[in-house]
Order: structure tokens, then sequence, then C-alpha cells
């Protein structure tokens, strides 16, 4: 897996008076920094939502039509590998289905059933034969692609601990340059970052998706954490 570190550090003035900040800050000289760290590692898993539709003259007719359809996929996606575990069924939906012409009453098509499938993905060179299984079943509607990371708590932790450990570093590089000692904290502003995921692919038919040998794009997942730290000066 592919890890890179990224941390940058934005000092703010050193201050001898109390400043306008969120952070609470002592009256006496005291040293604020803030400290910002990046993680990317290469997504490890995918989440797949399909949703499986049927349209006919009537309400039982559709249903048999998707249900045959899931039971198909389910099978499909076995034959891969997936576990049942990984792949979450929705409850079925019907409804009665009407154009509107700009004249005249709404116009019945027939009714129309629908089931989401959420499908959780771990080895991601399988992604173009689950969406080729899927294609098969006559599935073409593919509502969004996410990308994610196993161990995310893991990453989030190591960007937070080296956001604390870059602002402690400028803290005493700081303090050491102006020769002012060090003294204990005063205060810590903390926010959690969200991480940043991949693009994914939101609503698109997957008739119109290109084919599974051009790829699919799998950007880095960033890990991201910032605090800020009031440092009282001795």
């Amino acid at each position: 897996m592919m890890r890179s570190f990224k941390a940058t550090l934005l000092p703010l003035a050193l201050l001898f008076s109390t400043s306008a900040l969120a952070i609470t800050v002592p009256e006496g000289p005291h040293l604020i920094t803030q400290g910002e760290a990046q993680i990317k590692v290469a997504p490890d898993m995918a989440t797949l939502s399909l949703a499986v539709t049927a349209l006919k003259d009537d309400s039982r007719a559709a249903k048999e039509e998707v249900d045959t359809k899931v039971a198909a996929l389910f099978s499909g996606l076995s034959s891969l590998g997936i576990k049942k575990e990984d792949i979450d069924s929705g409850n079925l939906v019907t409804r009665p289905d009407y154009s509107y012409p700009r004249e005249g009453k709404p116009e019945l098509n027939g009714y129309l059933a629908e089931r989401t499938i959420t499908v959780r993905l771990y080895q991601l060179d399988n992604l173009s034969q689950v969406l080729d299984k899927a294609l098969d079943q006559g599935i073409q509607n593919v509502q969004h692609i996410a990308y994610g990371a196993r161990e995310a708590e893991s990453y989030q932790q190591q960007a937070r601990a080296a956001a604390i450990a870059h602002a402690k570093a400028l803290a005493a590089e700081l303090a050491e340059g102006f020769e002012r000692p060090l003294g204990d904290i005063y205060a810590i502003e903390y926010q959690s970052q969200p991480p940043a995921l991949p693009r994914h692919y939101g609503m698109a038919k997957m008739a119109a998706m290109e084919s599974a040998d051009a790829g699919y794009q799998q950007n880095e997942i960033e890990f991201r954490d910032r605090i800020q730290v009031v440092f009282a000066l001795k």
C-alpha cells in the first residue's frame, strides 16, 4: 500500500497580549502554534450501491422480475468470492409510474419495483467483474461507487499524532529562537478533520461508463488532522 506523509505548520504570532481568537489565551506572554498533518493511502475497499428496477403492467410482475434479478446477482457475486455478509439488500418498493404530458391527464406507464443492493468489495481488482455481473442481469443503474480504507481509524490516529508532534516541535523551536523558555500548555483547540475521499461515481448509468479495460480511477485517500496549542512563556 502506498503511503505518504505531508505535514505543515502554520505558526501564529508571538503574542504578549490577549488576542481575539477562538482559542483561550493567557494574559501574560504566550506562544500559539498550529500543527497540520496529512497521510495519504491507497484505497483497499469499495462500496457499490446498485438500483435494481423493473417496470411492468402490474406490481406483482414487477416484483417478481426484481427478485429474479437480485437472486441472479447474488449468485454471480458469490462466484467471485463475495460473502453474504458483505451484501446488503434493501426492502422492495413498488409504486405506480406516471408520465405527465403538457396537456391532459397524467398517464400510467405501469408499476415500478425497486431494490437497492449495497456491496462491500475488498478485492478492488474484482470491481469490473462485479459490474459485469450486474450488467448481465440487466442492472444498469449504479447509484454510487465510493472508495475507502479498512484501517481508516488507525490512519486518522497517525495523522493526529503527527500534528501534535509538529505543533510541539515548532513551539520548542520558536521559543528557542526568541530565547524565551517555553512554559506549560495553557490551552488546546482541536476539531476533528474528516478524511478526503476519492472521487466516486454518482447516479451513473453503467451502460454509459467506460469499458472495464479502461479501468476505474482510484485516487488516494487523505487523512488529515490539525491542532492549535497555546504555550505560556516564562
